[in-house]
């Protein structure tokens, strides 16, 4: 025989109306508690991955990342370049000294490693403070 599940609105005091999920024994009555994703009464979404980027630079810059919303995240794990070029931007430099500061940022040899995900602004900014000089646009960043 095949188990059959049940739902059940409860009202709570502190959290209003939650649900049980449940299935019954046919043989004996007995309701058991289950759990929702296990017994396959609902499916879990899973957003599908970003579509990930990266740049590359003759300083050593070797860092990936993705769009999120208006915004650009560089991810863990990625590598900016050691050096900046004579002409980069202030606010590049104020970026890259604030995110060493606050230990996002880590000297690994000749470049720094981004130890969490760093969120940008813009593509052209993440690229910008990755590279440590001008940056052309984001058209640099590259599918993966």
């Amino acid at each position: 025989m095949e188990k059959e599940f049940f739902v059940e609105a409860i009202e709570h005091s502190e959290f209003g109306e939650v649900y049980r999920f449940f299935e019954v024994d046919p043989a004996t009555g007995e309701e058991q508690a289950v759990d929702p994703f296990d017994s396959g009464m609902v499916k879990r979404y899973q957003e599908p991955p970003p579509e990930l980027f990266y740049i590359t630079s003759k300083r050593g810059a070797d860092a990936s990342g993705f769009y999120e919303g208006e915004r650009f995240v560089v991810q863990r794990g990625s590598k900016f370049a050691g050096t900046t070029s004579p002409k980069c931007p202030k606010r590049y430099l104020k970026l890259r000294e604030e995110l060493l500061l606050s230990g996002k940022l880590m000297p690994l040899g000749h470049q720094y490693l981004v130890m969490e995900d760093v969120e940008f602004a813009s593509p052209l900014i993440a690229m910008g403070v990755a590279i440590g000089g001008w940056a052309k646009g984001a058209h640099d960043w590259k599918k993966i």
